[in-house]
């Protein structure tokens, strides 16, 4: 526990500090965020780092970081590729291994190392174009204080009542009712929030503090979903007490990528 509490302290310490500042430094983060996830990923597969689709994989998850860094996101055409023909690019290079290796690289593989490369990128870089956008502190802060609260909720409603499992295959301590009270309490956070930072209407509040929750939840189930595939207990080890940066960021991937691409912010 006290490992635990160190922890929480030194990474929130950083993680706010870079969320407040914003700009540069947080881009730099979600970057160096989805490369670590990246290398997760890899490592419950039992695959090296220094392998050839783990290189080529971490060269696809950091383009669209640079991009922002040297603010070219929306001055495409004077790239030579934008991020989807580099995507395409990069699953090509993964697919010919397949053949370069005689199939000891699979098409499988392939398909593994992609998926989780987008999954990467679309949710730390829809995180970090969520705070560069207007009021892009007071947006992620709002967001951020409803998973929380969804978790918090629901684990303190799961433990006081909660009887009937949710999905016991996949997670089998998660409950119905503490599904439930995680979106109340995001309900309930979000609305205050918003009275006190008139950000959005009410209504629009009430709204997004349901998507952010049930969205948040179903994050959390995908993360448990392969992780008890690959049957491991964490994804990573970087935060002892922790786990992984995929243990703690599973929610918001989620949650920021069903913002952004929906445009709710």
């Amino acid at each position: 526990m006290k490992t635990r509490i160190i922890t929480g302290l030194w990474a929130g310490a950083i993680f706010v500090t870079l969320i407040a500042l914003g700009g540069s430094p947080f881009v730099i983060l979600m970057g160096v965020l989805a490369l670590i996830g990246l290398s997760e990923f890899t490592l419950m597969r039992n695959h090296k780092l220094t392998a050839f689709p783990f290189l080529v994989t971490s060269l696809l998850v950091s383009f669209p970081f640079v991009l922002m860094l040297l603010e070219r996101q929306l001055v495409m055409s004077e790239l030579p590729m934008s991020t989807n023909q580099w995507m395409v690019l990069g699953l090509m290079l993964l697919l010919f291994w397949t053949v370069v290796t005689k199939n000891r690289f699979t098409y499988e593989d392939a398909s593994f190392y992609f998926v989780s490369a987008v999954y990467l990128v679309i949710g730390f870089s829809s995180f970090a174009l969520v705070r560069l956008s207007e009021d892009g502190l007071v947006k992620v802060l709002l967001v951020l204080f409803m998973i929380w609260a969804t978790d918090s909720g629901a684990y303190f409603t799961g433990k006081a009542i909660g009887k009937t499992k949710l999905w016991p295959s996949i997670s089998p301590n998660k409950t119905i009712e503490g599904a439930i009270g995680g979106i109340v309490s995001a309900i309930v956070l979000g609305v205050i929030y918003v009275i006190i930072e008139p950000v959005l209407p009410i209504l629009e509040a009430l709204v997004l503090a349901v998507v952010v929750s049930v969205v948040g939840q179903l994050g959390d189930l995908v993360q448990s979903a392969y992780k008890r595939q690959f049957n491991v207990k964490d994804s990573g080890h970087l935060l002892p007490g922790h786990g992984g940066i995929l243990d703690r960021f599973d929610s918001m991937i989620a949650v920021f990528t069903v913002i952004w691409v929906f445009n709710l912010l």
